[in-house]
């Protein structure tokens, strides 16, 4: 699922290489946020247009101070392959060494790593590097 802006790049990359992109048609009375798209080629270059569309994604933030409008999302502000935790007493950050095959894991356990509330950004962080162990590094900066 891609933003309405991201669609013309995307068709463009699918093209490129060699794969077919249609658009799902989304039926209901909500609006429309997001637009599907329905690729299909060999297995090899279907995986790298889905990767790089990933990669322009950007890293994930997760900000834990009260009141964020966004507690997680992607931006392409960071690298990919990094996670930034940031809270009120400081910031950390995570990167992934491998990001191709790990980094989406790491974003599906970062929900139930901050579920429980009030941690600080190292303590997440921390949380992440003792899942993951030398696959990720831990930097951190207090406030």
């Amino acid at each position: 699922m891609l933003e309405p802006g991201e669609v013309a790049a995307a068709l463009e990359l699918a093209r490129a290489r060699g794969v077919e992109a249609d658009e799902v048609p989304r039926l209901g009375i909500e609006p429309v946020l997001t637009v599907t798209l329905l690729l299909s080629g060999t297995t090899i270059a279907v995986a790298a247009v889905l990767h790089v569309l990933d990669q322009r994604k950007g890293g994930q933030v997760v900000d834990l101070r009260p009141g964020a409008p966004k507690q997680f999302y992607r931006t392409p502000d960071v690298v990919y392959g990094t996670v930034v935790i940031v809270s009120t007493d400081g910031q950390a950050s995570v990167e992934v060494r491998e990001p191709e095959g790990l980094f989406g894991k790491v974003i599906a356990t970062l929900p139930e790593l901050v579920s429980g509330g009030g941690g600080s950004a190292a303590e997440v962080a921390q949380s992440v590097a003792e899942t993951f162990g030398p696959d990720v590094t831990v930097r951190e900066q207090q406030r």
